[in-house]
């Protein structure tokens, strides 16, 4: 059984509430009734984190319904991310802006509302960019910017990173014409779904000592009005 399988069948009815097909539906817009059931995206999770921590850790804030911790489907490995759906909208604001930041198993977890695509225009979901909301085009790959790389951070240690999230088809780290020397940004291309994964659990991830920042790359002409997408040089 895969983990998308498992994933749906442990989460309870939610009266025909929409989906996400990665694992991201479930939160709805921000003007829901505080009885609605709302599911959290939380990030840079420990590999040593399992379901059971992960209730507990928000069991606090109110009733956890559902717990899922998505692993990889060749090695069984967790893959750096989960989802946590709490039973009241109160209960997982709370959750949000308690642990958004907190450590946990020895790693600064980031939490945010997980929201389907449709929802996500001003930013919401996996701390996404900015018009249009993530993947406007509707593209099967999309190429991510990194930033904030350390200049001794090579492919290899970049590579390893994403396809904690999913196949990397390209990946490619810019160097100086003149010296040779890394840039200190890159670019990884994944397809739109694990795109998306791998752009909320690595923004704001330590590599090699430097805190990574990661969205869509954008070519200039989206990214310049758009409220936050891409950082230029982004373009396809």
């Amino acid at each position: 059984m895969s983990d998308r399988q498992r994933s749906r069948s442990r989460s309870p009815d939610r009266g025909g509430a929409p989906q996400d097909s990665n694992g991201g539906g479930g939160g709805g817009g921000g003007g829901g009734g505080a009885d609605e059931e709302v599911k959290l995206y939380v990030g840079n999770l420990s590999y040593d984190t399992n379901d059971d921590s992960l209730r507990s850790a928000f069991g606090r804030f109110g009733s956890v319904t559902d717990a899922f911790l998505p692993t990889d489907r060749e090695t069984g490995r967790p893959r750096g991310f989960g989802f946590v759906t709490l039973s009241t909208r109160p209960s997982a604001e709370r959750a949000i802006s308690e642990m958004d930041g907190v450590e946990l198993d020895g790693r600064t977890v980031r939490v945010n509302e997980s929201r389907p695509k449709g929802d996500r225009g001003g930013g919401g979901g996996f701390g996404g960019g900015g018009g249009g909301g993530f993947n406007a085009s509707g593209g099967a790959d999309v190429k991510l910017y990194v930033g904030g790389l350390n200049y001794d951070t090579d492919e290899t240690a970049l590579r390893n990173l994403f396809e904690q999230h999913g196949p990397v088809s390209d990946c490619f780290l810019p160097t100086d014409r003149e010296t040779g020397k890394a840039r200190g940004f890159a670019f990884v291309t994944m397809t739109s779904a694990d795109a998306e994964k791998a752009m909320g659990a690595c923004d704001g991830i330590e590599l090699d000592g430097r805190n990574l920042r990661v969205n869509e790359s954008r070519p200039k002409r989206d990214s310049g009005g758009g409220g936050g997408g891409g950082y230029g040089g982004g373009g396809g």
